[in-house]
């Protein structure tokens, strides 16, 4: 079990023997200590210099701080009960310190890598508007009878997508109420487990820990009711596509649809963290914690497939109004 707490748990052991080593050893340690625990600030502070920095970069304050406080505790083993557990549990919230730095990292990671990527589309339209808005002319007569005949190819298409979007709301409803029948039975076994093991703890104890049960079982919600939330913003999408597939209520569903893509991956990563985070801060308190280190590869793969489909119908709406215009 020791890998869960790479590398961080290893740092603090050889902080540890320096510092016992003597004076040199001891400033050796001490300077170390202050270097990794600042270097998320550093970070911060080189690509604030380079202006290139992003709202995620917020996070590397509370690594640096997470850093400092893991590394404490891991240079000193014997607070880790004592500071992070109601009772002596062998330094088992050792795992909690390591899950909190990891996820602290990888969530700034992946939210900075959303940020720029969400910063390059909006460059990519803004460069394909201007060239669009450059080469503009004025369309023709027949442009309004090319308008008409696209308006009629698109009626064919209209039972097709009735039939997805009718396939996409049953599937969110499935999923709606599996999230609700699952999570409820799931909370309740939970809940019934940390009373029998702890049917000795003192209330208060169980009253916190039960509140924090409660915030897991949500926690545990959230990544599927984003992909239903999605689910029934490609449905709006389908709508407005079938009524008018380049007209500019799609333009807007699809515009929506890929920026709430992103923003609900972010929600969710922030909310993870965030009770990582809580749970150690209350650890002292807390008969039963749950950490994860969140990385949401299917959700990434949804985001990059929506953002890839937008492209593609921006660009396949922008050749449409090129072929219009020259009619």
């Amino acid at each position: 079990m020791d890998y869960m707490t790479f590398p961080w748990e290893q740092v603090g052991l050889l902080l540890r023997r320096l510092s016992l080593s003597g004076g040199i050893g001891n400033a050796t340690a001490w300077i170390l200590f202050l270097a990794i625990g600042a270097l998320p600030l550093l970070a911060a502070a080189v690509l604030l210099r380079r202006r290139r920095a992003c709202g995620a970069d917020f996070l590397l304050a509370a690594l640096s701080a997470a850093l400092f406080i893991g590394l404490w505790f891991f240079v000193n083993p014997s607070y880790i009960d004592r500071h992070l557990s109601p009772m002596p549990a062998g330094g088992i919230a050792k795992f909690a310190l390591a899950s909190v730095i990891d996820s602290l990292l990888l969530t700034w990671f992946l939210l900075r890598f959303l940020l720029r990527m969400e910063e390059g589309h909006r460059n990519q339209a803004h460069s394909r508007e201007g060239q669009h808005s450059a080469e503009k002319v004025h369309p023709m007569e027949g442009a309004h009878s090319m308008e008409e005949a696209h308006s009629g190819e698109n009626i064919g298409h209209g039972k097709p997508l009735s039939g997805l979007r009718i396939l996409l709301g049953l599937y969110a409803l499935v999923l709606a109420i599996g999230l609700i029948v699952q999570g409820g039975a799931e909370f309740r076994a939970a809940l019934t487990a940390l009373k029998e093991s702890n049917s000795g703890s003192a209330p208060f104890l169980l009253e916190i820990s039960t509140l924090f049960l409660a915030l897991q079982a949500v926690m545990g919600l959230l990544p599927s009711a984003a992909k239903i939330a999605l689910l029934l913003m490609m449905s709006v999408f389908l709508h407005h596509y079938a009524a008018d597939p380049f007209g500019p209520a799609a333009c807007r569903a699809m515009e929506r649809l890929r920026i709430a893509s992103g923003r609900l991956l972010a929600v969710v990563l922030v909310a993870n963290v965030g009770f990582n985070v809580l749970q150690l801060v209350f650890s002292r308190f807390l008969l039963s914690v749950n950490h994860q280190i969140l990385f949401p590869l299917s959700e990434i793969i949804v985001i990059l497939g929506i953002r890839t489909l937008s492209t593609l119908y921006l660009e396949s709406k922008r050749l449409k109004e090129d072929n219009d215009m020259f009619i």
